[in-house]
């Protein structure tokens, strides 16, 4: 029913830890000829993946947790798993302002300029983008002005 870690000392003075199984949520044992007892607490086996719930199989007479092969005792159960997902990343997005630029050899092509406020980058689709040295062109710049506002 319930699995627990139980730890004792050896004839040594060295910690030992044992994974015991108790038939009802109490443990109780009776620790004759294995040292001085040291802790007794309620175990269970962490299982990390964000979206596959975990699953049992045996194989040649010992159990494992799958997807991920961890062997675990023969008389586990369901309850003695913890399935721990990851949290999930706020993702904060922000709608970038985007203005128009008529251009003024034609009246037929438009540029747009966009500022993105959550990564501080503007990016604009005219020719002279590509012109200038600094990759910066005069809606980039205008743009640059208007933000530092």
């Amino acid at each position: 029913m319930a699995l627990f870690k139980f730890q004792n000392l050896n004839k040594y003075g060295i910690t030992r830890t044992r994974i015991v199984h108790s038939p009802t949520s109490q443990y109780s044992f009776l620790c004759r000829g294995l040292g001085t007892f040291v802790n007794v607490q309620r175990f269970r086996y962490e299982y990390h993946h964000p979206y596959m719930a975990p699953s049992m199989q045996v194989i040649n007479g010992e159990k494992f947790i799958i997807p991920g092969d961890k062997k675990v005792h023969p008389e586990t159960t369901f309850d003695d798993i913890v399935w721990i997902k990851p949290k999930k990343k706020k993702v904060k997005r922000t709608e970038p302002i985007i203005k128009t630029h008529v251009s003024s050899t034609s009246k037929d092509i438009v540029y747009t300029t966009k500022y993105f406020p959550d990564s501080g980058k503007i990016y604009c689709d005219c020719p002279g983008t590509w012109r200038a040295k600094d990759r910066r062109c005069k809606h980039i710049k205008a743009m640059e002005l208007k933000v530092k506002k």
